[in-house]
């Protein structure tokens, strides 16, 4: 049971007992991260694997046509419209959806009111940015009338943010950065009353159309990103002996989320159709089989570590992604992945046309 304590003063409130959220836990896919520790301090008993299916986290897989871009993994691009998946996520942890955006006429005053409302009522916020790049984060508390937050950060602690980041004794993050970083994007509340339910049948409908998939822009999603994924690896042009270092990185980090969406993605939608499976009796077997095409997507991601020589991200792992035959067998595995999750794309589809699934 997670102890609960809120302190509040003349210019501050904050929460504690919100669950911590970092790259070290459970899970390596921010918001969703974000979502399970919020309903969890609300009391709602929510696993992983379900606000990954539920949200459609678990399904997204996206690849820039034109650049190594270090924002494909941002579940932003989960479904053509980029609002889409905040919606979704928040009313499968059954609250309303309630954003603000940051745009060139936002003031900072507006944010601190929105925050300190939610705060004051006792829900934790989701955030885009506040410390480093627009991942979701968690906001648990505010000091100063709400020009300095409290929270949880995936990048709290990286050496580069010190300088603007302390941290409480609870664990917290305590910034008055927060909008002075342009990254800060967007504010969530997590009050209760959501806008819809989110049934079984919307899960799969959901996840069909972030597998299916289309190129929208510059973008190739779903099915269409693995293509793309592959010909950039395959171009030998990007991957002479003279690449500049910094360019290397920002190669092996594109493959290495491209990876993360498989391995963390696809693997908690197995884990979430498993689970199913044994309610949902009648069809059974082809929800069982849809698991399957999901552990296998999230094995070939696993194969691809092996070849790449771990998960790491770092200078052996550059060398051999530089190396043409370890990029042909990531092709070759990259196409197993696509095969398993066209597969999968098939049984949710059938799935879909099921009147009586809720």
């Amino acid at each position: 049971m997670i102890k609960k304590t809120k302190h509040t003063s003349e210019d501050s409130t904050v929460l504690y007992g919100v669950p911590k959220v970092s790259y070290e836990t459970y899970g390596c896919t921010p918001f969703p991260m974000c979502l399970k520790a919020c309903a969890n301090y609300l009391g709602r008993d929510l696993d992983y694997d379900y606000v990954m299916a539920a949200s459609g986290a678990a399904f997204r897989l996206v690849w820039d046509t034109t650049s190594w871009n270090g924002g494909n993994v941002d579940v932003i691009f989960t479904y053509d419209d980029p609002v889409k998946i905040y919606q979704t996520g928040m009313n499968a942890i059954g609250c309303k959806y309630n954003l603000l955006g940051r745009t060139a006429k936002s003031k900072k005053e507006d944010f601190i009111q929105f925050i300190k409302e939610q705060i004051d009522s006792g829900f934790p916020c989701i955030a885009l940015g506040i410390i480093g790049p627009p991942e979701a984060c968690i906001i648990t508390g505010y000091r100063d009338n709400g020009r300095t937050l409290l929270g949880w950060n995936f990048f709290q602690d990286y050496p580069e943010n010190g300088s603007c980041v302390k941290t409480d004794e609870s664990g917290y993050f305590i910034t008055d950065k927060w909008w002075e970083n342009t990254d800060t994007k967007a504010v969530m509340s997590t009050s209760q009353g959501s806008d819809e339910t989110i049934t079984f049948k919307n899960i799969v409908e959901n996840a069909a159309a972030a597998l299916e998939g289309r190129t929208n822009g510059k973008y190739a999603k779903g099915i269409y990103a693995y293509d793309a994924w592959k010909k950039a690896i395959l171009n030998d042009s990007e991957f002479s002996e003279s690449v500049i270092m910094p360019l290397l990185v920002e190669k092996l980090m594109c493959q290495g989320d491209a990876m993360d969406c498989l391995a963390d993605g696809r693997k908690n939608a197995s884990i979430f159709f498993s689970k199913a499976a044994d309610h949902i009796t009648e069809h059974s077997g082809q929800i069982k089989l849809l698991a399957e095409h999901f552990e296998e997507a999230a094995a070939s991601a696993f194969k691809m570590a092996d070849v790449l020589g771990g998960w790491e991200r770092g200078e052996q792992q550059m060398r051999n992604l530089v190396n043409p035959r370890t990029r042909k067998q990531l092709a070759v595995l990259i196409d197993e992945a696509k095969n398993s999750d066209l597969k999968a794309l098939e049984i949710l589809k059938e799935l879909s046309r099921l009147s009586f699934l809720n």
